[in-house]
């Protein structure tokens, strides 16, 4: 199914020039020679994707659309941006954060993606209204790419939603921003596919001096996710924030990785994801504060929080610094733990019945991400897809 021909018709749907055809071909054969990775970390941290096979996939059977509500700021599909903003693609499509090289999950997308989004806004604009865009998956495959361009002094903040109809199926989105100087950008997702869908996501970010970058990344659907959040601070001055939400039941898998890289002096980066699993779920969650030897006077913090509410849920937590100056100032942490008793005690004697009281400890915990969200749709919408899969299982 996957072969030079899906390849060209694909570029010719989206009117694509030579140049990315060429790209797209070159991803292909890098795709045929790279082996699937392991998904190994260490001694007993795995998780098992048997079950994929990418050369089942069929990227020209995919019916889904993106749904974009926006103002002031251009929101283009790349067969629009071809025309408008050729050199913009050329220039940043794939090119300084994700390369094709990486892994076979990547080359794949490189020579396959289906769909793609240009977000730009433009020099000294600040978007009041949120960015939304909203995915419903409904096809084998679906290959999706999002590049957003924030000039200087511009600020937007974009609000990405996923859901499915059908309950199989495969997604693979990239999200590449740029933030230039003085730029601000604030990326929030929700992913609440069926619990059938695989999910792969790669992020990456690139923040000029005096930029700053918000993640906000929900994971809630979904048989199996892996995601990758990474950001490079290459300027002074510049700051990073990501926060992270993974609610899981029955027998879902979540593999997530989060990086922030120091690569100019004077930075700062704060990650703190928040995990509640039941049945028989389980998370690998990675986190790495790279400083690298120039960048000195930086600022660096990673943290996991975890709740099993069963016995056979699992969590695997493996935070890292890499540290190669000594002007730093670097931390990091985890903690899994089950439902405090002393809480649940607390509440059942002021006359909460355990199921509430346990479904309220629960949506307590990821209080301190939620709150750091001021769009309030957004904020309810995780809220009640949590509640409601929590009345069904304390």
């Amino acid at each position: 199914m996957l072969n030079e021909r899906v390849i060209r018709n694909i570029s010719e749907r989206m009117n694509e020039p030579e140049w990315m055809l060429d790209r797209r071909l070159e991803a292909f054969e890098k795709f045929k020679e790279l082996n699937m990775p392991s998904f190994k970390y260490g001694i007993g941290i795995s998780v098992d994707v048997s079950e994929i096979n990418l050369n089942d996939m069929n990227p020209l059977d995919d019916k889904s659309r993106y749904k974009v509500d926006a103002d002031d700021v251009e929101v283009l599909s790349f067969n629009e941006a071809f025309e408008n903003h050729e050199n913009l693609l050329r220039d940043n499509f794939m090119t300084k954060y994700v390369l094709f090289s990486e892994d076979k999950f990547t080359a794949f997308h490189a020579a396959f993606f289906n769909s793609g989004i240009l977000i730009r806004i433009p020099k000294n604009k600040n978007v009041k209204r949120p960015v939304k865009l909203h995915l419903n998956l409904n096809g084998n495959s679906r290959i999706d790419h999002i590049l957003v361009i924030a000039e200087e002094n511009s600020s937007a903040i974009i609000v990405e939603s996923s859901s499915s109809n059908e309950n199989h199926g495969f997604r693979n989105q990239i999200v590449e921003i740029v933030v230039k100087e003085n730029a601000k950008i604030e990326y929030r997702s929700l992913q609440n596919f069926s619990q059938g869908i695989y999910n792969f996501s790669k992020k990456r970010a690139h923040v000029e001096r005096n930029g700053f970058m918000q993640w906000v990344d929900c994971y809630i659907g979904g048989k199996f996710t892996q995601s990758l959040t990474k950001t490079f601070l290459n300027g002074e001055n510049a700051e990073s924030y990501s926060q992270g939400i993974i609610f899981g039941d029955n027998e879902q898998c979540f593999d997530v990785n989060t990086e922030t890289i120091h690569v100019a002096s004077r930075t700062k980066c704060n990650m703190m994801t928040r995990v509640v699993l039941n049945d028989s779920a389980k998370t690998v969650y990675r986190g790495l504060v790279r400083v690298n030897p120039k960048a000195v006077k930086c600022e660096g913090y990673q943290k996991n929080d975890t709740i099993l509410l069963s016995e056979n849920a699992e969590a695997d937590v493996v935070p890292n610094l890499e540290i190669e100056n000594n002007d730093v100032k670097c931390s990091h942490g985890a903690t899994i733990s089950q439902i405090d008793e002393s809480k649940l005690f607390y509440m059942m004697s002021r006359g909460i019945d355990e199921k509430s009281a346990k479904k309220q400890i629960v949506e307590g915990f990821f209080d301190p991400i939620l709150v750091k969200i001021d769009n309030d749709v957004l904020k309810e919408n995780i809220k009640s897809s949590i509640s409601e899969r929590l009345g069904a299982i304390v």
